[in-house]
């Protein structure tokens, strides 16, 4: 049973191209994220950390690189297609807002009028409608098989998803097979791999920014759900606790993409003796003992480093930031850059609230940290 996606059978794109002569259909897809104005701006959006705290700490860039890495190694052992996995993996966190979940979560409750704000559909809205560098279209024109990774990497897209499903519908879909129900089947495997791969970056790398921050102890980290089975050896003294740590991490990382892949290869095994199901459904998964560590691992960064004291801080000034720029930008539209203005998406809606709440959320979600803290700091001083 073939179980890679094929790039020369795609459903295409939204608007017909003549093929790369050199490179596939994915390749090509990849190398459009890559060279996008929204991908270089993850180079100063916030991962953990305001990306302007510290130069050593992963930002949404260097996370984005870090899950790409991860995805090819498990993608090329399992046969799968290493260009469409990496382009999913690449533009996963195109549509995140400055300040991480916490921009997201700000944003969500300021929108809840127009469906509130959620980042992996923001990143769909990227890829097809906001992004401008094309003569012929907005957006990357993507294939159908990477804006369907992109959007349903975490799953399939659930009926109450309304404002998704109306947007595919509008925007995206190809024809027989690539309408608004395609939304309700399992992603590709390339698709659960770039997920998986998401989670597995995450929690190894915000452990060994949380220890380098101070905020998560190596005493702490002896004992945390896990991890800790990573630590329990003895160190030579002469051994700093964070080349223990970043040896922990590196371990923790490996461990779960071997796990990932015997579980997986089994998961295959099976639907071919079986004759089951499809290639599309749950295969990319952990062992079901792993599941349970990895869910006790998150609980504990949570509580320890996502809700820390001084992640809390941080946390506080960006809801704080966020709430001053949507409130500014609502009264006073005309300082919102005409490339945005002028995008023909805006003009779908009939509701002048409605469209400038949502080119007031677009523009806010663009920004990097550095320019949300430039622009706070430009409208306080305007204001006394």
């Amino acid at each position: 049973m073939k179980i890679a996606s094929d790039p020369d059978i795609s459903l295409g794109r939204v608007h017909e191209e003549k093929p790369c002569t050199i490179r596939s259909n994915f390749q090509r897809d990849r190398d459009r994220v890559i060279h996008s104005k929204a991908f270089r701006k993850l180079q100063n959006k916030s991962q953990v950390f305001f990306s302007t705290t510290n130069d050593i700490f992963r930002t949404r860039l260097t996370h984005t690189i870090e899950v790409s890495q991860i995805a090819r190694t498990i993608a090329n052992h399992l046969g799968l297609n290493i260009d469409l996995c990496e382009t999913i993996a690449l533009a996963h966190d195109l549509g995140h807002p400055p300040f991480g979940h916490t921009g997201e979560e700000r944003l969500n409750d300021l929108m809840q009028e127009v469906s509130g704000f959620d980042h992996n559909f923001q990143t769909l809205k990227l890829v097809t409608v906001l992004e401008r560098q094309y003569v012929k279209f907005s957006g990357l024109n993507l294939c159908f098989e990477s804006l369907d990774g992109i959007v349903k990497h975490n799953g399939p897209i659930d009926e109450k998803d309304k404002a998704i499903r109306l947007f595919w519908d509008e925007n995206i879909a190809l024809g027989e097979g690539g309408g608004e129900h395609h939304l309700s089947l399992f992603p590709s495997l390339e698709a659960q791999v770039a997920s998986l791969s998401d989670d597995i970056a995450y929690c190894a790398h915000d452990i060994a920014d949380g220890h380098e921050a101070g905020i998560l102890s190596y005493t702490n980290l002896r004992t945390s759900p896990f991890f800790g089975e990573f630590l329990v050896s003895e160190q030579p003294r002469e051994y700093h606790d964070s080349l223990s740590v970043g040896q922990g991490c590196r371990d923790l990382i490996r461990y779960l993409v071997n796990d990932l892949i015997f579980q997986t290869q089994k998961n295959i095994k099976d639907l071919q003796k079986n004759a089951s199901g499809t290639k599309t459904s749950n295969l990319i998964a952990f062992s079901s003992g792993t599941v349970k560590k990895v869910v006790e691992l998150k609980k504990y960064l949570f509580k320890n480093l996502y809700r820390s004291k001084e992640i809390n801080i941080m946390r506080s000034q960006a809801e704080e930031i966020i709430n001053t720029l949507f409130e500014y930008y609502l009264d006073n539209l005309d300082d919102i850059p005409l490339s945005f203005m002028e995008n023909k998406y805006y003009s779908k809606f009939k509701s002048f609230r409605h469209r400038k709440l949502n080119l007031v959320g677009d523009f806010i979600a663009s920004m990097t940290d550095k320019e949300a803290l430039e622009t706070f700091g430009q409208i306080k001083i305007s204001v006394k």
